[in-house]
């Protein structure tokens, strides 16, 4: 299976600046003449991951690149010096092909780079150099206006399709597909930093989609050969996309959840992201810090200034008509407790969160204020978020996000055409069901464990997505398995179906608490939480993270809803058409196409339960 692990990419390209669309070729030329010429030293780690998150590598890495020779050279040192397992690999690129010397002699360019998945071919940037280049669309990747460029790999079958910014000339996600389309392997940028006029990646990760493996490269430290180190500047808001870290709590959650719950599964990571990064704004220190690893968050200054896109980009799809998409955040604070003035505005300035003053020493009245408020903004489908119980006179803030989704499917159900029909719970029991029916153009994908249907709604700029396990696997093999990639690499093409879908109504209420410490936020839920960034004590701690949720699917399309509360407390307390028939447990997620955003995501065990 061909790879490719780009190991540095430091672009200064500005390939839009052009009047003219470039052609493929162009696009990776320009990408060419624009590395550094100036001899680069970079320090980090090879890491390798297995599926199940066992780290089996973690390899020292030094590389030496020289871009601005006459034949550009690229010296690997992987290993410790000294050491059985320690290797040289020098790259020289003469009139564009790569020549490979290594300091064990045994080594072929073929082989795979010590205990890892990568061969040392993967690290010669030859994609940068292949020939006959197509330049195939343009896409937004993590907030980025991307060129889409297809090249074909030398002497094999398969084809890379590259991501690269349209403004910096800057790589951020590059696939393997093989001559059927499908999906090999996925390099991606997880994190990028600036140094001087440079962007460079800072975090590189390459998923084997056949194990399931991760291999990543960290980079660590950066200095010019002939001059002195170069400086870090602080992080950006571009270093950070909030669709991912969404995406990634969703899955992290959705297996703690599925885990823990043996029937229907339904809940808002946009929610509880939301009310997570407002709490967040006012966490110092260790909480801060692992509630930064838990909610894969990109430290405080990058967090806080990108959350707004994604809030703005919701909100400019309710305007548009088509769906009704609404998201709100509210805090609830003691009135007369002192609360940071700079925390207030943080919310208030990046959530857009309004700030509401009660009396938590009149419980009963606050709980039904609050309520009533959920109640509101959800148009009635959340109710009693905050039980009894759950507040008293030592409450001193709650924080509060709520979301409401309503849209018509773009191609509607017959109502005339549902029929009862069997489901499968498992392969000795069903139950009768109301079955949709419809024969029209889906978006479909196909892999060995599942079947893929992507049904639009009304404007197109949500779907919700399928995921139904194949003949032979249940839906709890597919769920070991899930990860942000399951969703974002499906090779969806259009064609005809015949769609047989339940009409469902799921409900799911929460207490988060348990499992966000299990995931290692534990801090925040003890005595030694530190929320100072909140009133400059350390006497507040999180004593609940309530969640409720809400869905119906039915002809006309979908209804949901959600709601995250977050309570503080003071420390002393083909044709012919193909059928695709959703008669036994699936998954399924309604995501905004733009950026990717997983809004609500669940499973559907028993549509009658």
């Amino acid at each position: 299976m061909k790879k490719w692990l780009s190991l540095i990419v430091i672009f200064a390209a500005v390939i839009s600046a052009h009047a003219q669309t470039p052609t493929g070729d162009e696009i990776l030329r320009f990408v060419r003449e624009n590395l550094p010429n100036e001899p680069l030293k970079l320090t980090g780690s090879l890491k390798v991951k297995a599926k199940n998150g066992f780290t089996s590598a973690n390899i020292p890495t030094v590389m030496e690149l020289d871009w601005g020779a006459a034949a550009p050279t690229a010296v690997y040192r992987l290993g410790e010096p000294g050491s059985k397992d320690y290797e040289q690999l020098t790259i020289t690129w003469n009139n564009e092909k790569p020549s490979y010397a290594f300091s064990n002699s045994k080594n072929k360019p073929t082989d795979t780079v010590l205990n890892t998945g990568i061969s040392w071919a993967d690290l010669s940037f030859s994609v940068l150099w292949w020939p006959n280049a197509k330049l195939t669309g343009e896409e937004t990747k993590i907030q980025r206006d991307c060129y889409v460029v297809e090249v074909p790999v030398p002497d094999s079958k398969n084809t890379m399709r590259l991501w690269i910014e349209k403004e910096m000339g800057m790589l951020l996600e590059a696939r393997t597909l093989d001559s059927k389309g499908k999906e090999l392997s996925r390099l991606k940028i997880v994190s990028i930093k600036k140094m001087e006029e440079m962007w460079i990646a800072k975090d590189l990760e390459l998923t084997d989609q056949k194990t399931g493996s991760k291999t990543t490269l960290v980079i660590n430290d950066l200095e010019w050969i002939n001059g002195p180190p170069i400086a870090e500047e602080e992080p950006t808001a571009e270093a950070f996309a909030p669709s991912e870290s969404v995406n990634r709590l969703a899955f992290d959650l959705y297996q703690k959840l599925a885990a823990q719950n043996a029937g229907n599964l339904f809940f808002s990571p946009y929610s509880i992201s939301s009310a997570l990064a407002m709490t967040y704004g006012g966490a110092r220190g260790e909480t801060a810090t692992q509630m930064n690893n838990v909610l894969h968050f990109g430290g405080p200054d990058a967090t806080h200034p990108a959350f707004p896109h994604l809030r703005n980009t919701l909100a400019d799809i309710e305007k548009k008509g088509g769906v009704q998409l609404s998201v709100a955040n509210a805090l609830w604070p003691q009135k007369d407790y002192s609360f940071r003035d700079e925390f207030l505005e943080l919310t208030k300035k990046q959530y857009g969160s309004e700030v509401r003053p009660v009396d938590f020493a009149n419980t009963e009245a606050t709980r039904q204020q609050i309520n009533t408020w959920v109640e509101d903004q959800t148009k009635d489908k959340i109710k009693n978020l905050i039980g009894e119980g759950v507040l008293d006179s030592l409450t001193r803030l709650v924080l509060v996000n709520a979301i409401y989704f309503k849209g018509d499917w773009a191609s509607p159900f017959d109502a005339e055409a549902t029929h009862d029909a069997p489901f499968h719970l498992t392969e000795e029991k069903s139950v009768q069901v109301p079955m949709m029916s419809q024969k029209a153009d889906f978006g479909f994908a196909e892999t060995d464990d599942f079947e893929a249907l992507e049904l639009a709604y009304d404007g197109g700029d949500l779907s919700m997505l399928i995921l139904l396990p194949s003949n032979g696997n249940t839906l709890g093999s597919l769920e070991q398995k899930l990860s942000p990639d399951t969703l974002s690499g499906l090779p969806f093409r259009k064609q005809e179906l015949v769609v047989n879908l339940p009409k469902f109504k799921l409900e799911s209420s929460f207490d988060l608490g348990g499992t966000l410490q299990q995931m290692g936020m534990k801090d925040a839920f003890s005595g030694a939480a530190d929320f100072s960034g909140m009133d400059g004590t350390r006497e507040l701690f999180i004593s609940a993270v309530l969640h409720k949720a809400f869905v119906e699917v039915n002809e006309e399309g979908t209804e949901a809803a959600a709601a995250t509360a977050v309570v503080m407390k003071l420390r002393s307390v083909p044709a012919p058409p193909r059928q695709f028939t959703a008669d036994r447990p699936f998954l399924f997620c309604i995501r905004e196409n733009t950026t990717g955003t997983i809004l609500f995501i669940g499973r559907v065990m028993n549509p009658e339960a």
